[in-house]
């Protein structure tokens, strides 16, 4: 099982798995990590040496990324174990296409979105440092005019010593800004944060003197092929400083194989949307949200399957007392393979607190509880559980003892599985049985389920959708 811990401030731990597997999106570097630890809150888990990380934020709880290491397939697993044990939703962020194929080929039953305001701009790291071409002319131009007009500016790369003048800069800088985006006030609280711990996280920066004075100064970092900009900022009275601070930190850090550059978000503003796109990206990067569902989410409540003496729906409440004797009565749950006074304790079972029970586990989608009725009097219940990200689902059933020997289990479960079949889609339906409970498996095997597997104590049975 996956053990998860806080990332926090200490992005340091994860560096070897960033440095070795990152650079797709902004979102998976030291930078941003530490930047916004505080809003997009960070677990992380290594296993087989694969990192895994678990983000909540405001728009989504417990979504993971894609793995990144050396075992994907391993971490795909136990993420899903993970899930399952914890009666979590199974949900991916932060996705690029190619890794939302194969998810979306993984699993039989998937919703995939994506937000354009956070999809991630992509551009060729040497067009960066020239702005050659008609198409980046307009920036040329405004380096050209900068240099004119400033022809004794400077560029250095950022030390230590250089923390006190960004201060002062940003202190200038945020007095003048006019902030219209939630992100953007969000982000000048954090910014100087990351300037001074920059050399801790494996940050590059480079800034822009003129006359002694820090004008424009710009924070990043390497990631295989990639220079991801996290912090670009520029006092706007110096002309043509913004052009000139990109191609100058393109100019320092874009060697050494980096071939793109990631200069993040426009986080809906259409301003800067604007002036992302007239640098001209070779990609707008799609960051995917996969929540994979299981075939619970396609029941339609209420059930209603009529055969030719029963009708398999939906408990309601009238079927409480009814519902209570089948949990009451001893010969049945013994083999139902759950004890209501393991969770109940020593406080008296009522027909309420059964009932609670059943609709209680439904609303978690752990368990859809079908009531199985002849001329609206209970015989029995089936229930569907064990719902896999694979197009597979479980069955299990108890009917009352003087119901046993009419038949109602196996006319009512076989409707269920034409059901599971043809309405739901599914893939395969599975059951189990004690291996002592020989009529439970003789009516599976009845059902067209096959012995797969066993162990101490179960048999374990299953059925292939015949119409896939």
């Amino acid at each position: 099982m996956l053990e998860f811990k806080p990332l926090g401030k200490e992005v340091g731990v994860i560096k070897d798995y960033i440095l070795r597997y990152g650079g797709g999106f902004c979102d998976i570097s030291l930078g941003v990590k530490y930047m916004w630890r505080d809003d997009f809150v960070i677990d992380y888990a290594i296993y087989n040496d694969t990192l895994i990380l678990k983000e909540d934020c405001q728009d989504y709880k417990g979504a993971f990324y894609f793995p990144l290491g050396k075992d994907k397939e391993g971490a795909l697993i136990a993420i899903e174990e993970y899930t399952k044990k914890n009666n979590l939703p199974l949900k991916f962020c932060c996705v690029d296409n190619c890794q939302a194929a194969m998810l979306i080929k993984r699993y039989d039953f998937v919703s995939v979105v994506n937000d354009r305001d956070w999809s991630d701009y992509i551009y060729d790291a040497e067009k960066f440092k020239t702005y050659s071409g008609k198409k980046l002319s307009g920036q040329r131009n405004h380096v050209n005019k900068f240099k004119r007009l400033y022809p004794d500016y400077k560029v250095r790369l950022i030390t230590e010593e250089d923390f006190p003048k960004i201060k002062a800069f940003l202190d200038e800088f945020n007095s003048k800004a006019e902030f219209l985006r939630w992100s953007e006030k969000v982000e000048q609280a954090k910014v100087f944060d990351l300037v001074q711990n920059m050399f801790n996280i494996n940050q590059v920066g480079a800034l822009i003197e003129v006359d002694g004075k820090v004008v424009a100064f710009s924070v990043g970092e390497r990631i295989k092929n990639t220079l991801i900009v996290h912090i670009e900022k520029a006092l706007t009275k110096y002309e043509g400083v913004y052009p000139t601070m990109a191609q100058e930190f393109a100019k320092a850090f874009a060697v050494d194989g980096v071939r793109f550059i990631n200069r993040e978000e426009d986080c809906g503003d259409n301003g800067l949307r604007i002036s992302k796109l007239q640098y001209h990206p070779l990609e707008v990067k799609e960051k995917n949200i996969i929540s994979v569902k299981t075939f619970f989410d396609k029941i339609n409540a209420p059930v209603i399957i009529k055969t030719e003496r029963l009708l398999v729906t939906d408990f309601d409440t009238v079927d409480a007392r009814d519902y209570a004797r089948l949990y009451l009565d001893e010969d049945l749950n013994k083999w139902w393979g759950y004890d209501y006074r393991e969770d109940l304790g020593d406080s008296a079972p009522t027909p309420e607190y059964f009932f609670g029970f059943q609709k209680a586990l439904k609303e978690k989608k752990e368990e859809y509880s079908l009531a199985v009725k002849e001329n609206g009097k209970l015989v029995g219940e089936l229930v569907l559980h064990n719902f896999d990200y694979y197009g597979g689902v479980e069955m299990g059933f108890r009917f009352f003892k003087e119901c046993h020997g009419k038949g109602y289990a196996v006319e009512s479960a076989s409707a269920l599985k034409e059901y599971c079949f043809n309405n739901l889609g599914a893939k395969k339906l599975k059951s189990r049985c004690y291996k002592e409970n020989l009529p439970s498996a003789k009516l599976i095997k009845r059902l067209g389920l096959n012995k797969a597997n066993e162990n101490q104590t179960h048999y374990f049975f299953e059925l292939e959708n015949p119409n896939i």
